[in-house]
């Protein structure tokens, strides 16, 4: 099997691994959370799944490849603007 790397230069593995997180003793930090957490098990999420998934979205941007999607993506809503706006063209 041939080694190949992965697009944009992102490594396959973390550069840290992923922090443990105790799912049993959560506590919602405010209202928000709180009815995040509700939505989601209400929507058929088991409770660490859950808690995981809250846990992911508050740290999201903490991840190096998502703060690099985040700029890219900011870049292409000024570049459809302008297209739009007819200030750069495709040609």
């Amino acid at each position: 099997m041939r080694n190949i790397q992965p697009p944009d230069g992102f490594p396959e593995q973390p550069a840290s691994p992923a922090r443990k997180f105790d799912t049993k003793h959560y506590t919602p930090g405010n209202t928000a959370d709180q009815t995040m957490l509700d939505y989601l098990l209400e929507s058929g999420f088991q409770w660490d799944e859950a808690v995981i998934l809250l846990n992911l979205r508050e740290h999201l941007y903490e991840n190096a490849e998502m703060r690099q999607r985040a700029t890219e993506d900011y870049r292409m809503h000024f570049a459809k603007w302008l297209y739009e706006h007819g200030l750069v063209s495709d040609g």
